[in-house]
């Protein structure tokens, strides 16, 4: 395959997540009714996770974090690792492709040369640690805040 074409696949990875995320939350909205409590958690829960990917892209180009490093924050990685860890909410079967495709898509961001192998890590490890810790907050409080 071209580079071009590679290019196109890459581009295509976050939206195709992102309806993937849409049609499982309608289908879960659909199944549940009237308890929408899920389908809130993994909205909100995704909500949570792209301020928090793209608040660290910005604090990182007024910083200069990841630079300092020597590294470069990966908002492709941050968005993407976001949408997985939401569609793992939804699809918790599937949690085993959905990092399949994750680590796929790693592997062509490094194929192309996007990215390099520290930044798409340390991107991850970041969003990974705090996207824990939401999932914590956000359980707790639509348990507290939904079953009223």
């Amino acid at each position: 395959m071209s580079y071009e074409q590679l290019d196109a696949i890459a581009d295509s990875y976050i939206p195709v997540l992102l309806i993937l995320f849409l049609l499982g939350l309608g289908r879960n909205a659909y199944r549940l009714w009237p308890d929408y409590r899920a389908s809130v958690f993994s909205l909100l829960y995704l909500l949570g996770l792209l301020i928090i990917s793209y608040g660290l892209m910005f604090f990182d180009n007024a910083v200069r974090l990841w630079p300092a490093l020597g590294l470069d924050y990966s908002t492709h990685t941050a968005v993407a690792l976001s949408l997985v860890f939401a569609l793992c909410t939804l699809f918790q079967k599937q949690w085993k492709w959905l990092a399949a495709s994750m680590l796929a898509y790693a592997g062509l961001m490094l194929y192309q040369e996007y990215h390099s192998v520290l930044d798409i890590l340390s991107t991850g490890l970041v969003i990974s640690l705090l996207a824990l810790a939401l999932y914590k907050v956000i359980g707790q409080r639509s348990a507290v805040v939904l079953v009223k």
